[in-house]
């Protein structure tokens, strides 16, 4: 594509070209992601058993995961730990932080 003594118009044409080329490509990786993100979504349901479980089983096995209440002191007072319960739930998949999320304490 050498642009040596093309008038300008032509090198304005050809870059609107790519310009439209590059848009057209976006949307082409834009659809491929949202299938593969729904693909992925499919078999982390299928792989996680969690997944298929009514969300008040799933949620009572969450809140047993909770750490227990100190004496003298309400839950909301326990500082929160990444490694640990809820946090840690919220790390897994969408699937379990949404259960995590939705499961009232």
């Amino acid at each position: 594509m050498p642009t040596q003594g093309m008038p300008t118009q032509g090198i304005k044409a050809q870059i609107e070209q790519i310009s439209v080329e590059i848009e057209r490509q976006k949307e082409v990786l834009r659809k491929l992601e949202s299938r593969k993100s729904l693909l992925q979504q499919q078999l982390n349901a299928e792989r996680d058993p969690i997944a298929s479980l009514p969300l008040e089983i799933s949620s009572e096995i969450f809140l047993h995961c909770l750490p227990p209440r100190s004496k003298g002191y309400p839950l909301e007072y326990a500082r929160p730990r990444a490694h640990l319960a809820p946090l840690l739930l919220l790390n897994i998949c969408n699937t379990w932080t949404n259960i995590a999320l939705s499961t009232p304490a």
